[in-house]
């Protein structure tokens, strides 16, 4: 099960992640999916004028598995999500909602966090929610490599009585509450009996919905839970079809077989004109961006680093890969959507002249073979094609290997490539970046391999105080050496084109979407 961990997404690594929620694929252009065979079932609702209750959708990967602390596909989060809660959820503006938890208190000292649970919150096998489960929760989630970071500032974690639970810290820890809203909390009877192995593809959350049907490299279904503590979902029947191509995707929602789709960049103008459908143009958190190898030669030289990322056309990347509809990237963390990022740092706009000065600087005055771009299918591709482009205009040959996704993320993740294409969703808080430049996250999502003690300190000094300037302030640094380390290309922040039923309400979040709050007219 642990090296389930190991599997980063399509498009997102934590999903954080890293987040805490992962990206709504099926809002994701480049995530869309497949079977466009199936017409759905609308019922008799078209003659008797009621409300529909399904919902059908579409994902362009497979997912594989449904265990929340270990599932880091977007295509896995986007199902896990509306089956599982956290004891608070993060507003895209920061505000805190109480779910599963109505309220907490912290010590004095700040290294004690007491959660008090919502009462009568049952879980799909009928269970009870208590302090217990959550208590069980993180300390399940420490052996995995997703979750680490999380759980790592947390001692201990004690069930005062049934509803009460108590978190006490190693350290004072800033963010921890943007933390708590990405630990999806299981029932610990249920995991124990089916075991870990089975809980991979069985679920059992407080959430909206439960799992109906799995079935591995075809479809995936889920029904409202009737006991759900928020009272049961309007929409009580959602499926997903595996549609790979993306305008197979779109082919199948303009007949009428999906009610959702996350339309192709090339065909947004026509889409959002023809007036047949709700559209809407998303901003996200998602980064997409070039990794560099640090353990390989002369990817260990920032010099040839730094003028590797001159040599980059962003204007041309966000044309070329997603039709202008993103917007060029300087850093990895953009200022209006995460606390302590900012630009207000060395960046690399695109100098093709200057990129030769530094490789003469570096000792390769007429360029050098860099190997291969590592890539996988959709929008990926095209970056990797501009990039090849680009850094052979400054000298720099590449050749570019396409990959099937798993085995892509794994070699990603293991250090065996020299340049590959990537994108995060990382979180709102800075500190969460920690995954991307910490030694301790190389083998995660530390894909650079990048060693710098300095760096390390000045994180760990970031989530020590509470103090919000001088957290500011210290990532603020955090940011000028790594990108003065050109530790990655940034590349753009992608946004998502989709397109919906015009009798769908529906609402959007920066990393996750819950079908919960959606509503047919």
């Amino acid at each position: 099960m642990k090296k389930l961990a190991l599997f980063l997404a399509l498009c997102m690594l934590f999903t954080m992640a890293l987040t805490g929620c992962g990206q709504e694929t099926t809002a994701d252009p480049g995530d869309q999916t497949q079977d466009n065979t199936t017409t759905p079932d609308t019922g008799d609702t078209e003659q008797t004028g009621e409300k529909r209750t399904d919902l059908h959708l579409s994902m362009a990967e497979v997912p594989s598995v449904l265990d929340p602390h270990y599932a880091n596909l977007i295509v896995e989060q986007s199902i896990i999500s509306q089956i599982y809660e956290p004891l608070i959820f993060i507003e895209d503006d920061g505000t805190e909602r109480p779910m599963l938890a109505t309220d907490y208190t912290i010590s004095e000292d700040g290294l004690v966090y007491t959660f008090n649970l919502r009462q009568g919150v049952l879980f799909h096998n009928g269970e009870e929610l208590k302090a217990s489960d959550v208590v069980y929760t993180i300390e399940r989630c420490r052996p995995s490599a997703r979750m680490y970071s999380y759980v790592e500032p947390i001692e201990s974690a004690e069930a005062l009585d049934d509803y009460t639970v108590a978190i006490t810290l190693s350290y004072q820890y800033a963010p921890f509450i943007q933390y708590v809203g990405a630990l999806w909390i299981v029932n610990e009877k249920f995991v124990t009996e089916v075991g870990d192995d089975a809980f991979a593809t069985q679920t059992c959350g407080t959430g909206p919905y439960m799992l109906n049907e799995f079935v591995q490299a075809q479809s995936v279904s889920i029904k409202a839970f009737p006991d759900y503590w928020q009272g049961e979902a309007s929409i009580k029947d959602i499926d997903w079809k595996i549609i790979t191509d993306t305008s197979t995707a779109l082919l199948a929602f303009e007949s009428g077989e999906l009610d959702y789709v996350g339309v192709p960049s090339a065909n947004w103008p026509d889409v959002e004109a023809s007036g047949k459908y709700n559209t809407e143009l998303l901003e996200t958190s998602h980064t997409t961006y070039l990794i560099l190898n640090h353990e390989v030669a002369p990817f260990d030289n920032k010099l040839v680093r730094q003028a590797m990322t001159y040599a980059i056309n962003r204007d041309d990347m966000c044309l070329m890969a997603l039709d202008g509809l993103a917007t060029p990237a300087v850093t990895m963390a953009r200022p209006s959507q995460v606390f302590g990022a900012t630009e207000d740092c060395t960046v690399f706009n695109y100098d093709p002249d200057k990129a030769k000065e530094l490789l003469a600087e570096a000792g390769y005055p007429d360029g050098f073979n860099a190997g291969t771009i590592s890539t996988m299918t959709g929008y990926f591709e095209k970056v990797a094609q501009v990039a090849q482009s680009n850094l052979q205009a400054v000298g720099i040959q590449t050749d570019i290997a396409m990959q099937e996704s798993s085995a892509y993320m794994t070699d990603c993740i293991n250090g065996n490539f020299e340049i590959a294409v990537m994108g995060v969703t990382v979180g709102t808080d800075y500190a969460m970046y920690d995954q991307l430049y910490c030694t301790q996250f190389i083998d995660n999502l530390n894909l650079a391999r990048y060693r710098n003690p300095e760096v390390d300190e000045l994180f760990a000094q970031g989530v020590a105080t509470v103090d919000k300037q001088e957290r500011q302030d210290i990532y603020a640094q955090v940011i000028e050496t790594v990108q003065d380390d050109a530790v990655y290309i940034p590349i753009f922040f992608k946004q998502n084109s989709v397109a919906y039923n015009k009798d769908l309400t529906a609402k959007f979040y920066l990393s996750s979407t819950f079908y919960y709050e959606w509503s047919w007219n």
